[in-house]
């Protein structure tokens, strides 16, 4: 039976609408906070605690220990055995199956694998989440990673989206409530995207939270940020998937596919889209265009002014919040 926890999850849902299932940033911890509980998962387990065999065992003999195997399991894992089995097919038994590897086996070379691949692996967060077939690692691209790789959570860059006329809607939307997600962008494309549907362009001024070279996998979160899977951290040839400095994810494709910039949208600048039927669509975000010009310094103050610290070299430049100069009109080109 599914747990409250997760069935008020499950319905209520997020305010801010994205493409596909948006998963929760509490199943994300440290590397401490994974290796502190999972070494009392083994202490539990040599006591007689288990998930083998398909089935969560317990001892009534020791119903302390066994309340305890029970909350960690539902803390750490309840999200999987609730809810992604539900939406993707997963068995309880792959689920199960998961956790006793991870705590006897797989956790143990996440850090020796993936810490060559940031520059403090201990304070970024983890989880591991349905993808395609299998459950997988991922690390959330929150505050701590953005200014891990570049010094500032200030990166504004003009990107490009693939999305529906639906999708523009959201984005709009979310822009002139003040909502802050993040959604996956480009800036170079050498394959036409998968979902046929998603045939509208829109072209962003938005805050930069991290660049790939390629495509990332990544997850949408119910606290506005998103999830890298750690699988696709290589690239081909000496270089990782990261782009260390924004510029360099603009260069070459090397796997023929895109690459995405994980960005918080922050002004649309140019929408294309196939066919009249997108007219008042677009209307609508020349509406929105004049509404953003006469709240900008208070919406970029929202996006780069809340970080509190103080301004320090190299970053000791205030930012300014004045609105930079025009850019195209939303229907250039379309």
């Amino acid at each position: 039976m599914m747990l409250k926890k997760w069935k008020t999850f499950v319905n209520e849902g997020v305010k801010v609408k994205i493409r596909g299932y948006v998963r929760p940033a509490d199943q994300f911890h440290t590397l401490g906070v994974w290796e502190k509980n999972i070494n009392e998962m083994l202490a539990l387990q040599a006591k007689g605690m288990s998930v083998r065999g398909a089935k969560i065992t317990i001892d009534p003999e020791q119903p302390v220990a066994s309340d305890r195997w029970l909350k960690l399991i539902d803390h750490f894992f309840g999200y999987l055995l609730e809810v992604e089995t539900d939406r993707f097919g997963l068995t309880e038994k792959n689920v199960l199956d998961f956790i006793e590897d991870l705590i006897n086996h797989r956790f143990w070379s996440i850090k020796k694998q993936y810490e060559g691949y940031f520059p403090d692996i201990n304070l970024l967060k983890f989880g591991f989440l349905y993808s395609r077939g299998d459950i997988e690692p991922y690390v959330m691209i929150d505050q701590e990673f953005t200014e891990q790789f570049y010094g500032s959570t200030n990166n504004i860059k003009t990107v490009k989206h693939f999305t529906t006329g639906q999708g523009l809607k959201r984005i709009v939307e979310s822009i002139e409530n003040e909502e802050d997600f993040d959604i996956s962008t480009f800036t170079v494309v050498a394959s036409p995207f998968f979902r046929d549907e998603s045939n509208v362009i829109v072209t962003l001024d938005a805050n930069v939270r991290a660049a790939f070279r390629s495509d990332i996998k990544s997850l949408a979160l119910d606290n506005g940020r998103r999830a890298a899977n750690l699988h696709r951290l290589d690239y081909p040839g000496e270089q990782t998937n990261i782009c260390p400095s924004l510029d360099l994810c603009d260069g070459e494709l090397k796997t023929s596919l895109w690459n995405e910039i994980i960005a918080t949208p922050v002004k649309v600048k140019k929408v294309d889209a196939p066919g009249d039927d997108m007219l008042p669509m677009l209307q609508e975000v020349e509406e929105y265009q004049k509404k953003v010009k006469a709240k900008h310094s208070k919406m970029k103050r929202r996006l780069i002014g809340k970080g509190g610290a103080k301004n320090v070299p190299p970053y000791n430049k205030k930012p300014s919040f004045k609105r930079s100069k025009s850019a195209p009109g939303p229907f250039a080109g379309s």
